[in-house]
């Protein structure tokens, strides 16, 4: 009869360690679940900062662009004013030869 209580006591021991080593595995099951949620979120969050800043880079490029027009525009402007002045030196010079 005690080899039964022995066995008996061996088995409840045994199976005590089994729940508590379930019970830790568990805990560690739902911490690593919380993780995962936590990275998640943060992945999410990186894409929508990742497509705002791509849409950003997009209206920069465009503003470049149309500075770069206007720069362009500015330039032959002012080399036709420069031709303009260069011709006015010309034919003031020509009158003074007069």
């Amino acid at each position: 009869m005690t080899d039964k209580k022995s066995k008996g006591g061996v088995l409840k021991e045994a199976i005590g360690d089994l729940n508590r080593e379930l019970s830790t595995l568990s805990k560690e099951r739902e911490s690593l679940k919380k993780q995962i949620e936590s990275l998640d979120v943060e992945t999410g969050n990186a894409q929508q900062l990742e497509k705002q800043l791509q849409e950003k880079i997009a209206r920069l490029l465009e503003k470049e662009a149309n500075l770069k027009k206007k720069k362009k525009e500015a330039q032959e402007k002012a080399d036709h004013v420069s031709d303009k002045l260069g011709k006015m030196k010309k034919i003031k010079s020509e009158m003074a030869d007069l």
